[in-house]
């Protein structure tokens, strides 16, 4: 892998080509870290300085990520923990159960209950308890979010194909050009008014593709105060895990 000293870090990145590409971009992913995306086919040869030219922002997203890992190692999931639904904290209450045969998880009044299944061994109970989260979150998000897009899309006139719940690692949402549209799950930690900015963005890609000026002013018209929450997804995504 290749990589490069940013300031006093020395920062392995990986290359990636796309289709969809117009320049070279830079994203930072929690689990590959720094990835540079070029369009396909184009042949860059003064990389090192883009990398360097980026550097501050490159370093200041790598120590976003780098919190997010410290976080997501602390969490223990156990009783008292907070996590976030739809934007409001909910403690974490964990029940053992003694003939149990499988974990659930449900959410009462601010609290999201998880019942565990018997005979769970004590190292394995975290993981347990994570993954019975994720499937309820994406069950919730299955419901909520397949509700609301088909409830904004009448409200606008738009018509898509299909809508999907996923678990992009870098995307809340994403439209393709057969009209089907898909949606991150963990927008159901985040308040009700970021989800339905995320859902206007992906159905106005129905009429355009791009973000050119003509898609944000159609953003803009149907979702007014969108500038804000894109702000806010970014500035709270660290927060925004499991």
């Amino acid at each position: 892998m290749p990589e490069i000293k940013l300031g006093h870090r020395i920062v392995p990145y990986q290359i990636r080509e796309s289709k969809r590409a117009r320049y070279v971009n830079f994203r930072i992913d929690s689990e590959k870290g720094l990835e540079v995306v070029i369009p396909s086919g184009v042949r860059v040869l003064n990389l090192d300085d883009l990398l360097r030219e980026r550097q501050m922002w490159i370093l200041k997203h790598l120590r976003k990520f780098d919190q997010i890992k410290a976080n997501t190692e602390q969490r223990q999931y156990v009783s008292g923990e907070m996590l976030p639904y739809l934007g409001e904290d909910h403690e974490l209450d964990v029940i053992q159960t003694r003939n149990g045969k499988r974990t659930t998880v449900a959410r009462q009044a601010n609290f999201i209950r998880v019942r565990l299944r018997a005979g769970i061994p004590q190292d394995e109970r975290a993981e347990e308890i994570r993954s019975a989260l994720e499937k309820w979150y994406r069950r919730q998000a299955k419901e909520y979010i397949l509700e609301q897009t088909a409830a904004l899309a009448a409200q606008h006139g738009f018509e898509y194909e299909g809508v999907k719940i996923r678990g992009q690692r870098t995307r809340w949402g994403s439209c393709s050009s057969k009209g089907n549209l898909n949606f991150n799950w963990k927008l159901m930690m985040v308040p009700p008014a970021a989800v339905e900015y995320v859902i206007i963005h992906e159905l106005c890609h129905l009429m355009e593709l791009n973000h050119s000026t003509y898609f944000w002013n159609l953003v803009q018209e149907l979702c007014p105060n969108y500038k804000y929450w894109v702000r806010w997804l970014k500035e709270h995504s660290p927060q925004v895990y499991l």
